[in-house]
């Protein structure tokens, strides 16, 4: 939660569904993206953005990337009827083998998908392996780390 616009809108209504079929007092588990400080793969993500405004003007469109709110979790489970039981914060780092598989393994995440029809597939290949090079080690691993948030709700 908190990595598009608009993400949460599927999932409330499948939780509401879902809620009347679990045990009274199940717990469940929701998570998303961390402070964006804390994230280093949301400066990548910010290339996604700036690509697909470069065609139209910026807009809330559902899918395109936006910083994570500090209460997206809590407004999740308000809407879909479960009470809030614990948070915390969890380490969550992005390894890949090189910067070609780092560039393959975020776009078919889908939130470059925007900014590859604004632009073309290279352009956004060149500009995200570029946004990269700060996570690239001497072995040439790319190791992201991000801070992801959980809140553990009962039903």
């Amino acid at each position: 939660i908190g990595c598009a616009a608009g993400d949460s809108e599927g999932l409330v209504p499948a939780l509401r569904s879902a809620v009347p079929l679990a045990v009274r007092g199940a717990s469940v588990v929701l998570t998303g993206w961390g402070p964006p400080e804390r994230c280093a793969t949301a400066g990548v993500l910010r290339v996604a953005a700036r690509l697909a405004e470069s065609a139209r003007p910026p807009r809330t469109d559902p899918g395109r990337w936006r910083p994570t709110l500090r209460d997206d979790l809590e407004d999740v489970a308000a809407r879909a009827g479960l009470k809030p039981d614990g948070s915390g914060r969890v380490s969550c780092p992005f390894g890949y083998a090189d910067v070609n598989s780092a560039v393959r393994g975020l776009l078919s995440t889908g939130l470059f998908d925007a900014a590859v029809r604004a632009t073309d597939r290279s352009q956004v290949e060149k500009e995200v392996a570029e946004a990269l090079h700060p996570y690239r080690r001497q072995d040439g691993t790319v190791w992201m780390p991000n801070v992801f948030r959980y809140l553990v709700c009962a039903t």
